[in-house]
């Protein structure tokens, strides 16, 4: 089985990337950013999503 590494719920993410957790969500209802879901469809993310997402971040400021 593959070694999946930290995964991080939508309020970690958040924290992590320095958004608020609203943010985060309006930012993947906009279709931004592409989370993976867990077995009950909440959003996951997993160190490089985080990684990809603070570039595209650094890129808009």
């Amino acid at each position: 089985m593959q070694h999946m590494g930290k995964r991080y719920t939508l309020s970690e993410a958040a924290q992590e990337l320095g958004l608020t957790r609203q943010g985060l969500y309006y930012w993947i209802n906009k279709g931004w950013v592409t989370p993976k879901r867990d077995y009950k469809g909440h959003p996951v993310f997993t160190e490089d999503d985080l990684k990809k997402i603070e570039e595209w971040k650094n890129r808009l400021e």
